[in-house]
């Protein structure tokens, strides 16, 4: 390592900048791996003079001298830039050193600084490793002793020769998931070996050969058929390929204390080649290597008339490889105690029985791995003891040499340490498989990433050419205790260190494990349109490409579980590299490069979800589980009929990624992005596109494989079909960006935990939910990174997107995130809260626990995100509008329109359930609703109190009144409209700019709206509300009195409103235009892609309460004010039949495969509703035509209408009261009638089914037989479900007698929720009427579907109540499963759907009262509130 005390971590120009002049007695200058770093230590008397000082391992005998001079890396200090995701935004270097200390106790304690004098050296090289850890920090930023994380585990014992720890165990090494591990195999018998079967024919006996002798040097060799030929001793010659027939096996055989060697040019193993078996562990050091120089006749998709199968590998076509080395369990494990830089022993969580001899890797626990810069060690086994320290640690392995580096290990994360060596192992060639074109300098540039900008040079290491092993053509694979070396060829297809190829299902019982493959010059293991295989317990290092390789995207059903995969490098040195933005130029296939999507080599390249990936472990990589969308299957497979990208995910759970997304800001450790795909030209070429790819579509799982339904792999999911892709108890650390990062495809993350990273998670997807989530952003530990800045980088929790969401987040703790300022008015002021800005582990002073995305005028939210359940932990900075562009002055429409659903108030602080939305000073008091808003200065955000009014909640909708206004929204044209472009060749609410090189802006106010009332005019807010741009999307809150919309250019003569979003029920939303006395109305709802009736005409009320409590298909003209009063309710996609106030439980009726009619996003039992594309209201005006086309002449002056009752003040935009503060209020309901008011009954619509979604207990509800009990840990929707037990027949389950709500000769959908409990997969559910008829009897009718124990599955039909004589009794009841079989049943329902309402009478009585014409279906617009309510 590089030292100087007085300038830790700072990078070195020249040795003077590595000058010590204190109480640190030496300086070093290194250049590990060609990057300039200076660090502290406490090494005394090193240098004596500077004219002795070398190289750090040099040949003071430290490790192995730089193979050329080093050459000076200078490393820039911009003072503009930094990377916080998800865009760049400028972060100055601090000038100052750290004042406040670290948050988290280092897990290496600091080292007093030596006792000898000041010495003033500069030294090139250390002669020995220092004999104590270095000290973890500078010098003036002394650590506070106070950890965030719990305490490890305390040693039990004083005085071994360990220490006391503290020490940290499977059981303590995360905080929130939990990571699988593999079974101990266990020892076993020696049984079925076949190099002790009768019959065997000696390779070195002459007798064996045709010829009557031993194969020679160079000859190709072909076993005599029908023969087994055993090797037990070294072959000594260089053989050219062997041949093993179809009807015969080379075995080796075991050779006590020597070993066996095999050097060849190929094998082609059509037979059988054995070394032990499953059950007979081979246990000779058995070594064969494998010959041959890189042809130099590889095209652009790397094939080669030279390299077939056989050359320079082992070729298994149609026969069988069985090779079974001993067994090391487990192949790698996890630190017990951080080792400091310097110490010759580690100690492991788990008891191993590895060997002296033995290469062990410790992987890195920096911030960044790289060919140029890493900190991973490789070291030699001297001893190992086992159980140590007893119950608390496994192992305790000692190495003959000391750790270069430092490896940490917490209560939250812990380096890997895997073992490399195996008894069995087989190599390429020392002198013919290493690449000659290595990248000796490292001193390319690229995009700045923490203040430094090297990148690998590319189109380097493209010439590795080792061995390869290839299974093909039916062939069999079964490898396990084998070491592969110097393995893989570089951009040589389907020449990998190991790989099954094109076999289908006929390697079922195949199996890749224990294994280890390190110096791979391409991948690991590839599993290539092959199924149900296994990848298990392997250890991976120093690879090029992606290691563990899931080729086509067409493989599904193998298991991938507990491998390591470290040390991932892009294929020929070409990495995906670039800056805050979301885009990266599409790389495209070449000799050099035939898998573009190479250029983000990651440690698992998953391109089909449907596997099972276990608890398997990634350092290093551009991420470390790579998830690329592939619409369509690659190379042979190409031509299948299916979407990979969209099939689900079978298991995905227990794995971590660490030191990985260092490239790009939006590298995810786990990384759900970047689109691979046959590009346009000839259709040959693959071309991947490593950024948010928008042009060929996203992600979409679905229930339904809409390849084989619709023929079309493109083809809509609707709701109701839709999946969501499930990750869990997955774990990352140590990453300079988001922990997950996911462009496409609805998501559930459940049990995430994510240590010192820059972004807690990243999420582009509507339809992601999070449930139990960690994010600890600095946890105390030193960021070791390039450069030492990690104050470049963001400690940030959760940036919310700023359109197109759906995001719900539950049970989140956030630890130690957010710049640490004075700002927090509600937070503590410990000293330790979230992270200031030193170089130890600090961050830049943008970050936040929440951010949000503000910097866009064409980009704005909806109501598109909710959470429940947080908690912070010691946190600075909360919440934050992030307009990277000019930090929200002016501010945009995407920054005013910010709104959030706090469900409990825990994020805000509240406490109660809240409404979190922007805080921006230009938006008025569209927010600021009441005198107990919460201003919070920090965001700024206001936190508005739910409970405070009486039916409060969040509204969405877009205006559009004039297409040639909306039309240049977004457009590329630099010029800002202005009235003299009359909006043409000009642009309007761009996605970032907010003016033109004039000084114009963007995106002016073209009107504003507000709330209605006294309390929100011109006096009381002077910037007259929210303002309305060309891009007029609104956001705000509804359950008041009405939104008062009012254009600069006048009412307008034809507004349509759409992607409306509003709650269905509680949260009235009213508009409110002005409009000269005389207009007349024409107001319409349209149904989008239509077949049946598609448009809702609107009739005339007599007051706003009639519009507030109708069904959304009313308006109401005051005379007195000149308002216009419209109730926008959210309506279905493709049908207004049936018009009524649609609740998200109503059913689809259209009879396209939709379960509900209106569109949502539910998890965790939060609900957001989402907009249908399509449907529209439109309100047109007759009036006079003005001066500005599509504008009313007038505009009648403007009078506040009366909204309290006298003696009320308006005190808020929902409620009037006595005076502010006041718990006397006025809660408006509706007027008398001149009708009597009808009674309520049930007909057409109405559930008639009580308490079906079982929120009031069992109430209604008795089992016929067995047991019926609420159960809160599983629903549908709501907060609980009924769980049915105790069943001893099939027709056992939940019963309500339905008697007097339905009746004789009527339709009724009936439908429910159901899900099984337990092991069994699958069954039938039952809904049963049983209807009693006292002519007829009693019959049974019913219908059924296959349930599962995964997910909820819906369960409807329609049956008629058909009856000879009186219907004397019907009950319903759900049934079906078989005996024993318990299931959850949710959402129960009963609706009449044959005509049933005989509603022509009050149709004449609201008629008679209004004056206007009334259609059928508009009468319960006229009914009172509570009844509405009840029907509705």
């Amino acid at each position: 390592m590089g030292y100087c005390s007085d300038k830790p971590a700072v990078p070195c120009l020249t040795v003077d900048d590595c000058t010590c002049a204190n109480n640190f007695s030496a300086a070093l200058y290194e250049r590990t791996r060609h990057l300039l770093v200076c660090e502290s230590i406490t090494k005394a008397n090193v240098c004596n003079n500077s004219a002795g000082c070398q190289w750090f391992g040099g040949s003071s005998g430290c490790g192995v001298a730089p193979t050329s001079p080093p050459t000076n890396l200078p490393t820039p200090q911009p003072t503009n830039e930094a990377t916080p995701p998800p865009t760049s935004n400028p972060t100055p270097l601090p000038t100052n050193a750290p004042s406040i200390p670290p948050t988290k106790v280092p897990t290496s304690p600091p080292t007093p600084s030596p006792t000898s004098s000041p010495v003033e050296c500069k030294c090139l090289g250390l002669p020995t490793p220092p004999s104590s850890p270095p000290t973890p920090g500078p010098t003036n930023a002394p650590v506070t002793p106070v950890p965030t994380s719990p305490p490890t585990t305390a040693n039990p014992t004083n005085g071994n020769s360990y220490g006391n720890g503290p020490f940290v165990t499977t059981a303590t090494s995360s905080e929130l998931v939990t990571i699988p591990r593999p079974q101990n195999p266990g020892s076993q018998p020696q049984t079925n070996c076949p190099h002790l079967q009768a019959g065997l024919k000696n390779w070195h006996d002459s007798a064996t050969w045709s010829s009557s002798s031993i194969p020679a040097a160079g000859e190709s060799v072909t076993l005599p058929a029908n023969s087994k030929v055993i090797i037990n001793q070294a072959v000594v010659e260089q053989l050219g390929l062997i041949t093993i027939p179809s009807t015969s096996e080379l075995i080796f055989g075991e050779n006590a204390g020597a070993a066996i060697t095999l050097s060849v040019a190929g094998m082609d193993v059509r037979g059988a080649l054995r070394a032990g078996s499953e059950t007979c562990l081979y246990g000779t050091e058995l070594t064969i290597t494998l010959h041959g120089i890189r042809p130099n006749d590889l095209d652009i998709y790397g094939k080669s008339p030279t390299a077939t199968p056989t050359y320079k590998g082992i070729s298994v076509n149609g026969g069988i490889i069985s090779m079974h080395g001993k067994r090391y369990f487990p192949t790698w494990s996890r630190l017990a105690e951080s080792v400091p830089s310097g110490q010759s022993y580690v100690l492991l969580q788990d008891q191993v029985n590895w060997e002296a001899g033995q290469e062990v890797l410790l992987t890195t626990t920096a911030v960044h791995d790289s060919r140029v810069w890493h900190r991973n060690d490789v070291l030699t086994i001297d001893y190992v003891v086992a159980n140590p320290i007893p119950g608390v640690v496994g192992s305790a392995v000692h190495f003959t040499s000391s750790a270069l580096y430092a490896h940490i290990a917490n209560n939250g994360y812990q380096a890997e340490v895997g073992v490399l060596s195996r008894n069995i192992k087989i190599q390429g060639a020392a002198d013919d498989s290493e690449p000659t074109d290595r990248d000796e300098t490292g001193g390319c540039t690229g995009y700045w990433h923490a203040g430094v900008n090297f990148k690998p040079c590319p189109w380097t290491h493209k010439t590795g050419f080792g061995g390869h092993i290839m299974v093909h053509s039916g062939g069999k694979g079964y490898m396990e205790g084998v070491e592969l070396y110097r393995m893989g060829q570089t951009n040589v297809l389907g020449r990998y260190p190991f790989h099954w190829h094109l076999l289908g299902n006929t390697c079922s019982d195949c199996f890749f494990r224990a294994n280890s493959i390190h110096r791979s010059f391409y991948r690991c293991i590839s599993i290539h349109g092959s199924h149900n295989t296994t990848v298990t317990e392997n250890v991976a290092y120093d690879v090029d490409g992606y290691c563990y390789y899931l080729e086509d995207g067409v493989e599904e059903d193998n298991t991938i579980s507990f491998n390591l995969a470290a040390h991932i490098h892009p294929v020929s040195n070409v990495v995906a590299d670039s800056g805050g933005g979301q885009t990266i130029t599409p790389f495209v296939q070449s000799k050099d490069l035939i898998l573009p999507a190479d250029v983000t080599a990651s440690g698992f390249y998953i391109t089909n979800l449907h596997n099972d990936i276990i608890g398997n472990a990634a350092s290093g990589g551009w991420a470390g589980f790579a998830l690329p969308v592939l619409h369509t299957p690659i190379g042979p497979n190409r031509d299948i009929n299916m979407r990979p990208a969209n099939r689900l995910t079978k298991i995905f759970d227990g794995n971590v990624a660490h030191s990985t997304g260092w490239w790009w800001s939006h590298a995810g450790a786990f990384y759900s992005g970047g689109s691979l795909y046959y590009n346009s030209g000839d259709n040959t070429l693959l071309e991947y596109n490593a950024g948010r790819d928008q042009t060929k579509g996203s992600r979409s799982p679905c229930l339904v494989d809409k390849c084989i339904q619709s023929n079309n792999c493109g083809a809509y999911c609707y709701e109701g079909q839709r999946a969501w892709f499930k990750l869990t108890n997955n774990k990352v650390f140590m990453t300079a960006s988001p922990s997950l990062n996911s462009w496409s495809g609805r998501m559930e993350v459940i049990r995430f935990e994510a240590h010192d990273v820059a972004l807690g998670l990243e999420a582009l997807e509507d339809g992601f939910g999070i449930d139990q989530l960690l994010v600890e952003c600095r946890s105390g530990e030193e960021w070791v990174i390039p450069g030492g800045r990690p104050n470049y980088v963001t400690a940030t929790g959760f940036s919310w997107y700023d359109t197109g969401q759906g995001h719900i987040i539950t049970e989140a703790t956030f630890k130690n995130c957010g710049a640490r300022n004075a700002n927090n008015a509600y937070e503590n002021t410990s000293p330790t809260r979230g992270c200031d800005t030193n170089t130890f582990n600090g961050c830049s002073s943008g970050s936040t626990v929440w951010g949000f995305l503000t910097h866009s005028d064409q980009f704005t939210p909806e109501i598109m995100q909710a959470t429940r359940g947080i908690t912070y932990e010691d946190c600075g900075r909360r919440f934050k509008l992030d307009d990277f562009n000019d930090n929200n002055t002016p501010s945009s429409v995407s920054g005013r329109a910010q709104n959030w659903v706090d469900v409990d108030g825990s994020a805000s602080g509240m406490n109660e359930p809240t409404i979190i939305a922007s805080g921006l000073s230009d938006a008025g008091k569209w927010w600021k609703v009441d005198s107990d808003v919460v201003h919070d200065p920090d965001g700024p955000l206001s936190f508005i109190k739910v409970n405070d009014g009486p039916n409060r909640g969040l509204g969405h909708i877009r205006l559009w009144w004039k297409a040639e206004i909306h039309n240049t929204v977004g457009l590329s044209n630099s010029n800002a409209c202005t009235p003299a472009h009359n909006w043409m060749n000009c642009a309007t609410c761009k996605n970032g700019p907010k003016k033109d090189s004039n000084g114009n802006p963007y995106c002016p106010p073209l009107g504003r709206i507000r709330h209605i009332g006294p309390k929100f005019n011109l006096s009381n807010d002077p910037t007259g509300g929210l303002p309305i741009t060309a891009n007029a999307e609104v956001a705000g809150l509804v359950g008041g009195y009405a939104w008062l919309l009012q254009l600069n250019d006048g009412p307008p003569k034809n507004l349509k409103i759409d992607q409306i979003e509003v709650d269905p029920i509680e949260t009235p939303l009213i508009l409110a235009i002005p409009y000269e006395s005389g207009t007349s109305f024409s107001i319409t709802a349209h149904a989008a892609w239509c077949a049946g009736e598609c448009t809702e005409t609107f009739f005339a009320v007599n007051s706003v309460d009639h519009v507030r409590a109708s069904r959304g298909n009313t308006y109401f003209y005051d005379v007195n004010t000149k308002l216009l009063y419209v109730r926008i309710i959210q309506t279905p996609q493709t049908y207004v039949s049936d018009w009524h106030v649609w609740n998200f439980d109503d059913p689809n009726i259209s009879g396209d495969p939709r379960t509900h009619a209106l569109d949502r996003f539910t998890f965790s039992g939060i609900t957001l509703p989402s907009f249908a594309y399509g449907p529209y209201l439109q309100i047109a005006a007759d009036c006079l035509e003005g001066g500005v086309s599509g504008h009313c002449a007038t505009t009648p002056s403007y009078i506040e209408p009366e909204i309290c009752p006298v003696g009320y003040i308006q005190v808020s935009y929902d409620k009037c009261c006595v005076s502010e503060g006041s718990s006397d209020c006025y809660i408006p309901t509706l007027p008398p009638t001149t009708s009597p008011t009808p009674q309520p009954t049930f007909g057409q619509g109405d559930n008639l089914v009580l308490n079906g979604g079982f929120e009031l207990g069992l109430t209604n509800w008795y089992a016929n037989s067995g047991t019926i009990q609420i159960d809160s840990s599983q629903s549908h929707s709501g907060n609980q479900s009924i769980l049915v037990t105790g069943r001893t027949s099939t027709w056992n389950g939940p019963e309500q007698d339905m008697k007097l709500r339905m009746s004789a000769n009527k339709t009724y959908r009936i439908s429910c929720w159901a899900k099984l409990k337990g092991t069994k997969s699958s069954d039938t559910l039952k809904l049963t009427l049983r209807i009693q008829d006292d002519v007829g009897g009693t019959k049974w009718l019913g219908i059924s579907k296959a349930i599962n124990n995964q997910d909820w599955t819906l369960v409807q039909g329609d049956i008629a109540v058909t009856v000879t004589g009186t219907l004397t009794d019907i009950d319903l009841y759900a049934e079906g499963p078989a005996s024993g079989v318990e299931f959850y049943v949710d959402d129960v329902s009963a609706i009449q759907v044959a005509s049933g309402r005989a509603l022509t009478s009050e149709r004449a009585k609201m008629q008679s009262a209004s004056g206007v014409t009334v259609s059928p279906l508009s009468l319960l617009a006229f009914v009172p509130i509570f009844l509405w309510y009840q029907w509705n």
